[in-house]
């Protein structure tokens, strides 16, 4: 057994994000608020835990964690940015992932130098320019975005992600309405789609029309398999939302 499972689950992450950061929809649009949930899912006959949070910082300045952990090992993602809720947009500041377990460890730090225009890989000071005015994104940080472009109800939903080495631009189209059966009842729900150019692999999001598009469902379909991860617990500012 190695960490293929796990990793599944961290290709997963930006639909957990998008959970968390879509609970916030409960606020006024253009604000932030701080919260921690937690998330489950089987894999493999593994159990996989994960735990997020936004913390509000001095300066308009949040930081917002994805914590995925098994048996296998432990995947963590912290994104510090700075928020204009004027714009409804988020910029980065710094990003961090860390993969640890089963398997060869991972870590990788990017730090945004906006006044040079430039991101920085701290492991081997790699550098490559930024072009502000694409408002390019982290890999945690654009799941702001997408949040909020799917609240203003915006039809493009296409986001320029940056590694220091290259930038990749992820795709994301609406596919329709369907109503599900949840553990908290039935709830009308918009289903989006990751659009990307393998056939092999294909993901899945289900958002709660009536509850501000908090995400219900999510679904990662490859090689004839499966993986869903379901929200197991949601509270905003301490409070928790127990059904629709």
């Amino acid at each position: 057994m190695n960490l293929d499972g796990l990793l599944i689950m961290a290709r997963l992450g930006w639909l957990v994000g998008i959970v968390l950061l879509q609970i916030t929809n409960l606020a006024h649009a253009g604000e932030l608020t701080p919260f921690e949930n937690k998330y489950s899912a089987k894999l493999y006959g593994f159990t996989i835990d994960v735990t997020s949070k936004l913390n509000a910082q001095a300066d308009g300045i949040f930081e917002f964690s994805f914590d995925a952990n098994s048996t296998l090992g432990r995947v963590t993602e912290t994104s510090q940015f700075k928020w204009n809720s004027a714009e409804d947009f988020a910029t980065p500041l710094q990003y961090h992932y860390k993969r640890t377990g089963v398997g060869k460890n991972k870590e990788q730090i990017l730090n945004f130098d906006w006044a040079k225009n430039e991101v920085i890989n701290t492991k081997n000071d790699a550098r490559m320019a930024l072009d502000a005015s694409k408002k390019i994104q982290d890999s945690l940080s654009y799941q702001l975005q997408l949040r909020q472009d799917l609240m203003a109800k915006k039809k493009n939903l296409s986001y320029l992600i940056t590694n220091a080495k290259k930038n990749k631009e992820y795709k994301f189209e609406i596919v329709g309405d369907e109503v599900l059966d949840t553990p908290l009842g039935k709830v009308n729900t918009v289903k989006i789609k990751r659009v990307q150019t393998s056939d092999e692999r294909e993901t899945y999001a289900w958002f709660a029309k009536d509850f501000q598009y908090l995400l219900v469902r999510l679904q990662q379909e490859e090689n004839g398999s499966a993986y869903t991860i379901y929200i197991s617990k949601a509270s905003l500012n301490g409070k928790a939302i127990e059904h629709f």
